[in-house]
């Protein structure tokens, strides 16, 4: 089986790949030296190890591990111009976030036809358009929640985010909770913009695709009808390293 890793700015994601079916998917930050590899130190060897970044200075701790555990040293993959259904407008194509690549790829994947906005609710969000067509537009980056949520509060202090897990509406009665309110509102407004603005040239048919760790937070406070697909970067690793 192959091992997928993706190397994000916050953790690390995995999950062993049979062909395009996953499986065994698992998370870790990097707090310490043992932080992933505790997950990733099962029976199974790989047959390879695919894996992307957008945290480099990350990467040759992971390929020590690697090479410590399995002998075996990590394929890395990058964005392109054009592959695995996908054609990029974006310039220079290798600056496009590998995350956001593979992200479409596996909506690509999911949806060969489709004209998809795909939303990653990470450290940062990002909100690309990709045509029927398979054709990259072009997408926008947005501070993701808790990204969002340490800004504000390393310039003011008193204003933090309640911790509670429960809706939140525009009307907060608390400092904590006006700004959860504001915040989640904040993105998912942004969200709904943008995938309005992107559907003038996708055509109204465009599916919303959302991924990554916040998805299920923002999903409650859209309006739009969308779809969420937890693993949908690892999806797009498989097809990329198949």
């Amino acid at each position: 089986m192959r091992l997928l890793c993706d190397l994000g700015n916050t953790r690390i994601k995995w999950a062993w790949a049979e062909g395009v079916v996953l499986s065994g998917f698992g998370s870790g930050d990097y707090s310490g030296a043992d932080a992933y590899s505790a997950g990733l130190a099962g029976p199974v060897r790989p047959t390879m190890i695919a894996a992307i970044s957008v945290a480099p200075h990350r990467n040759e701790a992971f390929a020590r591990f690697c090479e410590e555990r399995w002998a075996m040293a990590p394929r890395w993959y990058q964005s392109a111009r054009a592959g695995f259904g996908v054609a990029s407008l974006y310039e220079p194509p290798a600056s496009l976030g590998v995350d956001r690549f593979a992200a479409q790829v596996g909506a690509r994947a999911r949806f060969p036809r489709a004209a998809v906005c795909v939303v990653d609710c990470g450290t940062a969000i990002t909100i690309d358009a990709v045509d029927g067509d398979g054709v990259f537009q072009g997408g926008a980056i947005l501070p993701g929640l808790s990204v969002a949520a340490d800004a504000l509060r390393a310039i003011a202090p008193q204003l933090t985010a309640s911790a509670q897990d429960r809706l939140y509406g525009a009307y907060g009665r608390t400092t904590q909770d006006a700004v959860a309110g504001g915040l989640l509102l904040g993105a998912a407004g942004a969200i709904e913009r943008l995938f309005r603005d992107q559907r003038a040239v996708l055509g109204h048919d465009a599916r919303l695709i959302l991924t990554g760790g916040d998805a299920a937070r923002l999903i409650p406070y859209l309006t739009t009808p969308c779809e969420h697909y937890a693993h949908l970067i690892l999806e797009g690793l498989a097809v990329m390293a198949s």
